[in-house]
């Protein structure tokens, strides 16, 4: 199976209605937002498996920035071997390969097992109910604000302090704002900024899946800023801001292995709906839990 570089439209059209076949039979979307992006992009490598009649029934998917693959197969292809292919050609072109399984289903440990592949890290899927509220006051000193054009460079900054050692979010490009602000979902008034006399110190990035739902999309706080409750003033201020647009209903994903956000969000209301799953090959240098 050859890897591709990009995906002509109807290869892409191909792929979006596997995945929305998959999310209808298994009630969890078997692509994160950035394996979508990148189907549009040139970032990503991509494999694409067919049956006989050219009917796509497979998708693998390898984004180099976050050393992470996705796979996902059609509901009426499954136990035919199309996934043990994509994996295979996967784990034959990435040096350190790891697999997302979102909502780690049952089908995806039994898959994972029968592979010697492992877990690596976790991921949890928050959520709670929404009511408007009056938010808690900023710390003395710093003021909260829309975001603007003119904030980028001290949004990224403070987006590259906060998350250092994060997997993915710590490399969080100009490029990646760009990309987002190009969604139709994306609305300045929801990224809330935290700053003081030197600048931008922290951030609520809020997002609107639609009338009811909305989503603590980022949330960041300068090390310089660590101590002064501002992470939850942040969070109080996007639940309020998506709450006053209509929303009922608030999710978030967290690093399960991040006690100190988990703790944070579960004293605001949320609880763990479901998590998903990294899995590397049990031979992989480092492939103990985070």
């Amino acid at each position: 199976m050859e890897s591709l570089t990009s995906l002509s439209p109807d290869q892409r059209d191909a792929v979006l209605a596997l995945v929305a076949s998959a999310e209808a039979a298994d009630g969890t979307a078997p692509l994160n937002e950035e394996a979508r992006l990148q189907l549009t992009r040139s970032e990503a490598t991509h494999w694409l498996a067919t049956a006989a009649d050219g009917v796509l029934v497979g998708y693998a998917q390898w984004h180099p920035d976050n050393a992470t693959g996705q796979l996902v197969v059609h509901p009426d292809h499954r136990r035919a071997g199309h996934g043990t292919t994509l994996l295979t050609s996967l784990l034959a072109d990435v040096a350190e390969p790891a697999v997302w399984a979102f909502g780690d289903l049952h089908g995806a440990q039994r898959f994972a097992a029968a592979r010697d592949l492992v877990p690596a890290r976790g991921l949890h899927i928050m959520e709670r109910a929404l009511e408007p509220t009056t938010p808690r006051s900023a710390p003395e000193g710093i003021t909260l604000r829309p975001f603007t054009d003119a904030d980028a460079d001290g949004f990224l900054a403070v987006n590259a302090a906060a998350f250092a050692d994060h997997p993915e979010q710590g490399h969080f490009s100009a490029t990646d704002l760009a990309n987002r602000q190009a969604e139709a979902w994306w609305d300045p008034a929801g990224l809330i900024l935290a700053t003081d006399a030197e600048g931008v110190v922290g951030f609520h990035w809020t997002k609107r899946h639609d009338a009811t739902t909305g989503e603590v999309y980022v949330l960041g706080v300068h090390p310089r800023a660590a101590g002064l409750g501002l992470g939850g003033v942040l969070l109080d201020a996007g639940l309020a801001h998506l709450a006053d647009g209509g929303a009922s209903r608030v999710i978030l994903y967290v690093d399960a292995g991040n006690k100190k956000a988990v703790s944070l969000y579960e004293r605001s209301g949320f609880r763990i709906a479901h998590s998903d799953t990294l899995y590397r090959p049990s031979t992989s240098h480092d492939h103990s839990p985070a």
